[in-house]
């Protein structure tokens, strides 16, 4: 049996959709922290993120970026990655199975984002959270300029009124 493809380059069904060149990060080996992130390196910058990957995704200019991406997102809360660093919780991964620092969170990847000209799409957490959650996150991420609480949290933490987070955030993708 013989086949033959042609390809008529005249012919246009449609017109690809830009987010098709996306791209999505993932806490797996050294993709974020000693990748994207590495904090107090010398080829990083004041805040943490690498200059040389900036710098190269900048060149590359993915239209969407989808965070967290992978098996890290069925357990992965995105209250833990807002607020002052020092007072996010670590947590075990276990899907990774190694201490989560939080210190690249939901915060950093809104910046990183911001940082290469991305627009953020956030997974939610389908595997330990609850619908709530993602509804909660869902509204406080459309809440441009509004105040977002948060608190050191854990699975059935309720989130503290007495700690206020300013945030800047428009996010409009949010899924699984």
């Amino acid at each position: 049996m013989n086949y033959k493809i042609e390809v008529d380059r005249e012919r246009r069904i449609g017109k690809i959709h830009p987010n098709i060149y996306g791209h999505f990060i993932e806490h797996m080996s050294r993709c974020i922290y000693g990748g994207i992130y590495e904090e107090r390196s010398n080829l990083s910058d004041e805040n943490g993120f690498r200059k040389d990957i900036i710098t190269a995704l900048n060149d590359i200019k993915p239209p969407i970026v989808r965070w967290p991406g992978g098996n890290f997102a069925s357990a992965y809360h995105w209250k833990n990655g807002v607020g002052p660093k020092e007072k996010r919780i670590v947590k075990y991964d276990p899907v990774w199975r190694v201490e989560e620092s939080n210190s690249f969170g939901t915060e950093e990847f809104i910046q990183f984002c911001r940082m290469i000209g991305a627009q953020p799409y956030i997974c939610v957490n389908m595997g330990s959270a609850t619908i709530d959650e993602a509804g909660l996150g869902n509204n406080a991420t459309e809440a441009s300029g509004d105040n977002l609480t948060y608190a050191e949290v854990s699975p059935n933490a309720v989130v503290s009124a007495s700690d206020t987070l300013q945030v800047d955030w428009e996010i409009t993708p949010l899924g699984a």
